[in-house]
């Protein structure tokens, strides 16, 4: 195994998942994360999946310990409010149950009716709305979390130093490519600091530094299957009766969706939408009237969902909003950006200038995840919904070959 020294630019949650990832794969090689506190992270509020706790366990996280430090609550699943006129109020529930049966949900619901046996809160809407959270082992009732952004960057950024993760301050001034092969040798930050390194990864969101610099803008778009392109993130206080909701809440709305995530301090808001059906000040007065509070916010995010087909340039690696964002549905920047570093591993720890076959074979596995998550988040869209504009156009828009392959799969069985 050769080894390497790595450098990140940007310290966002895709940077500092990297960085915690390479150094329990790397222990004794030199890592370290380049970015401006100038430069904001985006979130108010964020939700996890369940590559989360594999993370966690990965990593040798404290569980207890990141729950105080990032004010984090637990995630049941994802309530979904008006996305179709069938069934205007429907759970993602991410329980599970261990029972043999469970393998197809019909199949479950009817050992439980046969056994007498209570439908339980890890496959129950009315349990987890009433909150009715099994008790004992009360963390590990659950693999995903909500968190404050800001204070889960703070947590790891403390985590970080701890690994002798190094940080360097400033803005990247310039970028020194190799004229021979095109690979990065160097980064020089704006307080002219020269940061060299093997291996780098861009994690500098949409902003792609590294990623432009050698020349890499290809882009599969999603627009073809997805329409939304914007979106207001905002935070509000807690809901007044001081109950924390143990779930995510994605309230459809006339151009798009509203999210509500519960962290034990306030609430992350945000309304994902159509710059095509509705203007930017429509969207927040539209969401003010929804959530009863004033968004505050003169931020919009404007976004292309879709991903970088060749996500690993010479000795770059896009990870996070830098190499593939469809949209914050399904939290699935976090367990991209975990999935991705994990498929990284067995290819960095033989690494070497010239592995073309490896960057081949790593850009075809992250295709795959790319295009399954566009699978799932376009499955919410398939609405009968059609009283507004954006939802009428929705209801035309084409479905992918994998959504489309799944379809015809549940019209001959169950999910499972």
């Amino acid at each position: 195994m050769r080894k390497h020294s790595f450098g990140i630019v940007g310290s966002g949650t895709a940077g500092l998942l990297t960085a915690l990832i390479l150094r329990k794969a790397f222990p004794s090689s030199a890592i370290t994360i380049v970015s401006s506190s100038k430069v904001g992270i985006i979130g108010v509020g964020e939700g996890s999946t369940e590559h989360w706790r594999i993370f966690m366990d990965m990593c040798d996280i404290p569980l207890e310990k990141m729950i105080v430090a990032t004010a984090a609550t637990h995630k049941y699943g994802i309530r979904y409010e008006g996305w179709t006129e069938h069934t205007p109020d429907y759970f993602h529930s991410v329980g599970s149950t261990d029972d043999i049966n469970a393998y197809g949900l019909f199949a479950t619901y009817m050992q439980c009716f046969a056994d007498d046996l209570k439908l339980t809160p890890q496959f129950s809407s009315v349990g987890i709305v009433k909150n009715k959270i099994p008790r004992a082992s009360l963390h590990n009732s659950t693999n995903q979390y909500h968190f404050d952004t800001f204070k889960l960057n703070e947590y790891f950024i403390s985590v970080a130093f701890n690994r002798a993760i190094q940080f360097i301050e400033g803005e990247i001034k310039s970028i020194e490519v190799d004229s021979n092969d095109g690979y990065i040798n160097s980064v020089t930050t704006d307080r002219n600091e020269t940061v060299y390194a093997d291996i780098w990864f861009d994690a500098s969101g949409f902003s792609k530094v590294l990623m432009k610099q050698l020349n890499n803008n290809e882009w599969v778009s999603y627009s073809k299957y997805l329409l939304c392109d914007s979106a207001i993130p905002f935070p509000t206080e807690s809901d007044q009766s001081g109950q924390i909701r143990p779930y995510t809440r994605a309230k459809a709305a006339s151009s798009g969706w509203i999210w509500e995530i519960p962290t034990q301090e306030r609430r992350g808001n945000g309304y994902v939408y159509s710059s095509n059906f509705i203007s930017d000040d429509a969207a927040r007065n539209e969401v003010e009237t929804r959530v009863g509070y004033s968004s505050n916010s003169d931020r919009v995010i404007r976004f292309d969902a879709g991903y970088m087909p060749n996500v690993w340039e010479k000795n770059c690696i896009a990870v996070g909003l830098a190499g593939s964002f469809v949209e914050p549905l399904e939290a699935t920047s976090i367990s991209t950006t975990i999935q991705q570093i994990r498929m990284a591993i067995p290819y960095l720890a033989s690494f070497t200038k010239g592995n073309t076959k490896s960057q081949i074979s790593y850009n075809k596995e992250f295709a795959i995840i790319a295009d399954n998550i566009l699978t799932m988040i376009r499955m919410h869209y398939f609405s009968d919904r059609t009283d507004s504009g954006f939802w009428s156009a929705m209801s035309n828009m084409p479905i992918n070959d994998g959504l489309a392959e799944i379809i015809d799969l549940w019209s001959e069985r169950p999910p499972s």
